[in-house]
């Protein structure tokens, strides 16, 4: 008798991985976040709040301290900074909620906030 690779067990699993995996995938990717709200801080202190539900068209916006931002499809991201190293700038755009860039030199930070129904705590990429 000949034992086969693969049974039909095997296969079930598989199946149910993947579908899992593809679901939690999908969800990170297109999250429903409808009230999603950039929140710019300055030295701890709240200064602009852009609101992204709204944000299709290309603005920007320049901050009393010389830091530019640009929203943009629904996303939020730092377009030019006088700092050394341009971390910020290289950090890209921030759409769902949670997702946090900062500017340290200039003590500028954007976080995404709103109403978040995923129950993760921490990604790691």
């Amino acid at each position: 008798m000949k034992r086969k690779w693969i049974s039909k067990a095997d296969i079930a699993v598989l199946l149910s991985l993947l579908l899992i995996c593809g679901g939690l995938y999908f969800a990170r990717v297109f999250p429903k976040d409808d009230a999603a709200v950039a929140e710019v801080t300055i030295g701890g202190e709240t200064v602009l709040e852009l609101d992204l539900q709204n944000a299709v068209e290309r603005q920007t916006y320049t901050l009393e301290n010389g830091v530019t931002l640009v929203t943009e499809n629904h996303t939020v991201s730092f377009l030019s900074a006088d700092c050394p190293d341009s971390v910020c700038v290289r950090t890209g755009a921030l759409r769902n909620v949670g997702d946090v860039a900062a500017c340290v030199p200039n003590e500028t930070v954007v976080c995404v906030k709103g109403e978040s129904r995923q129950q993760l705590d921490g990604i790691t990429y």
